[in-house]
């Protein structure tokens, strides 16, 4: 399958579909302790994250670059994946970080 075909189906050569280079992959605060200090955690603004119970899924931030699913209706590639997720891995924390 061509990298077109491939970006067309949501798919990689790998077969999995990183949310990370996701348009719905959204990055938002979380707050922690007295409420003046967060954390950053990584959402699906599609929706498609879900636990058992129905509620949303949040993820740590630093470990979005392992976030992939075989298969994903809402994918939006946001661009080239490879270059993409080396970029990501080189910015990304190792461990959670507390701001505020």
């Amino acid at each position: 399958m061509s990298r077109t075909a491939q970006l067309e189906a949501g798919t990689t050569a790998t077969g999995k579909i990183y949310c990370a280079n996701c348009k719905n992959c959204k990055l938002v605060p979380s707050a922690v302790g007295d409420d003046t200090r967060y954390v950053l955690r990584v959402r699906c603004a599609a929706g498609k994250w879900r636990k058992r119970l129905g509620d949303e899924k949040l993820y740590k931030y630093f470990t979005v670059i392992r976030r992939s699913m075989d298969e994903c209706d809402a994918y939006e590639p946001m661009g080239d994946e490879n270059e993409f997720l080396q970029e990501l891995k080189r910015s990304l924390p190792i461990n959670d970080e507390v701001y505020g």
